[in-house]
C-alpha cells in the first residue's frame, strides 16, 4: 500500500480540509504514516494569510529537498491550499526537484485521481467548479468535526488575501448540510463546528444562517453546535436570539472587530462601524453566559497612536476571553498593500505587546467571574499523570480541568472552583 502524510497549516476550513482528505485517501488503498521518510505521497496542505505562514512552507520544502538527497526517494509532493493558489508556481520554480504538483484550493475531490495517475500534468490553479467535501470525524477527537457550510469570500477587506487564494463566496446545499449533520451524529459525533470563510452570509435559495442553526440545534439536536467565523456587518439580532434559545449553541461567540477606530475600519473595508459592532455585542451580552472572541490588529497602514488607543479603550469595554492579537504585514494582490506604511516593526511590536498585555489581564478577570458558577462541558483528554483528571471546553469555551469519572466525549456538568492556568479547575455538580 503506498503511504502518505498530510502536513496541514492555517485555519480551521484547512483542518476540516485535511480530514476529508485523510478520510480519502486511507478509504482508498493509501496507509497513513507520520513519518516524512516513510511517505511516498506527502500533501502540504498552505496557508497564506500571513507571510509567517508561508516562511514556514518554505522551510518545510527545504527539508524536503534534504530528505530527498539522503534517502534517495523521489516522493509526490503535492503543495495544496491558499499558499499555492497565491504563489504556487513561483515555489515550484524554487524546488523543481521536490513539488511534483501545485493544487489550490479547488478541486480537492480529484486528488485520488491525479493520484493514480503520478504523472505531471495541468497544475490545479483555477477558482471554478467548486466542491464540497464531505465532513468527517476528526481523527485525533472523533466526536468532534467541522462541517463547511459556506468556502471563499466577497467582502474584499483591504488587507485580506482570502478572496484572491479562495475565490468567491459559494454555499454548500442546505439539503447537503442536514444530511452531512445527520451522518456525523450517527458516527458518534457530540460537537459539530460549522465554518466559513463568513458563515453568517450562508445562504441557499430562502434557506439563511439563522435556518441552518435552527435546523441542527432543534430539530437535528446536535449536542453542541458552534460556528466560525462571523463577520460583524451580517451579524443579526435573529441569529443572537437563536443563540439564546438553545442550549445546545456554544455560548463563545468570535466576532472579529480588527480595529476599534472608524477611520481605520474603513480604509480596512470591514463596513461597520465601532458604534455598530458594541451594539451588537450589547444583544449578545444579554445573554448571561455569553463570552466573546475577537481578531485584532495593530499597525494597520497609516495607524496613529490615537487610532490605537481607541482599539485598546474598545478591547477594555467589550472584554472579550480570548483575543487573537497580531500586527498588520502586506499580502500581495490586496489594497492595503499599495498603502503608505509609515509605522515601523518596533512601533507595531510595541502597540502589540501593549494589547496582548491588556487582553491577558482581561482574561484573567473573566475567568475570575466563573468561580463558583457552572457550565457543560465537553471532556476532550485525559491527564497523562493523572488518569482521574480530564480536560474539556465549557460551552461559555472555558477550558476546564476536571476530575471525574467519564470517558472521552462525555458532556457533564461543572461547577469551577479556582482558576488553573489559562482555565479554570471544577469538579462535576452532582
Amino acid at each position: 500500500m503506498p503511504k502518505f502524510l498530510i502536513e496541514n497549516y492555517g485555519c480551521q476550513m484547512n483542518v476540516a480540509e485535511a480530514e476529508s482528505l485523510r478520510h480519502l485517501l486511507s478509504t482508498s488503498g493509501y496507509e497513513e504514516t507520520h513519518d516524512p521518510a516513510d511517505a511516498d505521497v506527502v500533501i502540504i496542505n498552505t496557508c497564506s494569510v500571513r507571510l509567517t505562514a508561508e516562511d514556514r512552507i518554505i522551510g518545510r520544502l527545504g527539508f524536503y529537498r534534504g530528505l530527498r538527497e539522503e534517502t534517495e526517494k523521489d516522493r509526490y509532493v503535492v503543495l495544496m491550499g491558499c499558499m499555492a493558489q497565491n504563489r504556487g508556481e513561483e515555489v515550484r520554480e524554487l524546488f523543481p526537484d521536490v513539488v511534483k504538483r501545485v493544487w489550490g484550493t479547488y478541486n480537492k475531490d480529484r486528488i485520488l485521481e491525479d493520484l493514480r495517475l503520478l504523472e505531471k500534468g495541468k497544475d490545479f490553479l483555477e477558482l471554478s467548479d467548486y466542491h464540497f467535501l464531505d465532513a468527517v470525524p476528526q481523527s485525533s477527537s472523533p466526536f468532534r468535526a467541522y462541517l463547511p457550510i459556506s468556502h471563499g469570500c466577497d467582502n474584499f477587506c483591504s488587507y485580506c488575501i482570502v478572496p484572491v487564494v479562495r475565490g468567491r463566496e459559494i454555499s454548500r446545499s442546505f439539503e447537503d448540510i442536514i444530511e452531512q449533520a445527520k451522518r456525523l451524529l450517527e458516527s458518534g459525533v457530540k460537537e459539530i463546528i460549522l465554518l466559513g470563510q463568513n458563515v453568517n452570509s450562508y445562504r441557499d435559495g430562502k434557506k439563511h444562517f439563522e435556518d441552518v442553526l435552527e435546523t441542527l440545534a432543534g430539530k437535528l439536536s446536535v449536542p453542541r453546535l458552534s460556528f466560525l467565523t462571523s463577520h460583524p456587518k451580517d451579524f443579526r439580532k435573529s441569529m443572537v436570539d437563536i443563540i439564546a434559545s438553545y442550549e445546545n449553541i456554544s455560548k463563545l461567540i468570535h466576532l472579529p472587530v480588527q480595529s476599534g477606530n472608524n477611520r481605520i475600519l474603513s480604509l480596512m473595508n470591514r463596513q461597520y462601524t465601532r458604534e455598530e459592532y458594541l451594539k451588537k455585542i450589547e444583544w449578545l451580552r444579554e445573554i448571561p453566559t455569553i463570552e466573546l472572541s475577537t481578531d485584532v490588529m495593530v499597525g494597520f497602514p497609516g495607524e496613529t497612536e490615537e487610532e490605537f488607543r481607541q482599539t485598546l479603550s474598545l478591547v477594555q469595554e467589550v472584554e472579550y476571553l480570548e483575543a487573537f492579537c497580531y500586527y498588520y504585514n502586506p499580502r500581495p494582490k490586496t489594497k492595503a498593500a499599495t498603502m503608505v506604511d509609515n509605522t515601523t516593526e518596533e512601533e507595531k511590536l510595541a502597540r502589540l505587546d501593549r494589547l496582548i498585555k491588556l487582553q491577558r489581564e482581561i482574561r484573567q478577570k473573566r475567568l475570575s467571574l466563573w468561580i463558583g458558577r457552572h457550565d457543560e462541558v465537553l471532556i476532550e483528554s485525559r491527564s497523562k499523570k493523572d488518569e482521574h483528571i480530564f480536560f474539556g471546553m465549557s460551552r461559555s469555551g472555558i477550558p476546564a480541568y476536571v476530575e471525574a469519572s467519564c470517558e472521552l466525549g462525555d458532556i457533564i456538568q461543572v461547577i469551577f472552583t479556582e482558576i488553573r492556568g489559562s482555565g479554570l479547575a471544577g469538579r462535576p455538580l452532582k
